[in-house]
């Protein structure tokens, strides 16, 4: 049999390659998985925690607490602010300069959340988070 004998029709080499341009034969994806973008500001309860770990990672203990209101949804008073000084010092020697590695959100109400942070695969904070107007402040900081 003699090669230039054996023709294919034109119309079948032009469906053939119309199939086979259409099927998607490899398909490449991005393998890792894509990241939110956290804002950091007190405008998410998430940004908040990430405003407070920025604060404690400069060892600003002032600018951390002032991230801080009561559970009754008020801002702290200064006696209260003054009594939360060392403690707030004491759990930024915990976890500063880990990076956080872990968050779970709990929604309790429209202006509660509890987020349990993890911070360097080790050490787990839950913060305790509220909503006051429009800003997120961080209400109490439980340690596991």
């Amino acid at each position: 049999m003699n090669v230039s004998s054996f023709k294919i029709p034109l119309c079948l080499v032009l469906a053939l390659f119309c199939t086979l341009s259409a099927c998607e034969l490899i398909v490449i994806k991005d393998s890792a998985t894509k990241k939110s973008v956290i804002p950091r500001d007190q405008t998410s309860p998430q940004g908040v925690v990430y405003v407070f770990k920025q604060e404690i990672d400069s060892s600003n203990v002032q600018a951390a607490i002032k991230l801080m209101a009561s559970d009754d949804e008020r801002p702290l008073l200064a006696i209260e602010k003054l009594e939360l000084q060392e403690e707030i010092a004491r759990l930024g020697r915990m976890i500063a300069k880990k990076d956080i590695t872990l968050m779970h959100v709990d929604t309790l109400s429209p202006v509660r959340q509890r987020l349990r942070t993890e911070f360097g695969y080790l050490r787990e904070l839950t913060f305790m988070t509220v909503r006051v107007d429009s800003l997120w402040y961080i209400s109490k900081v439980l340690e596991k």
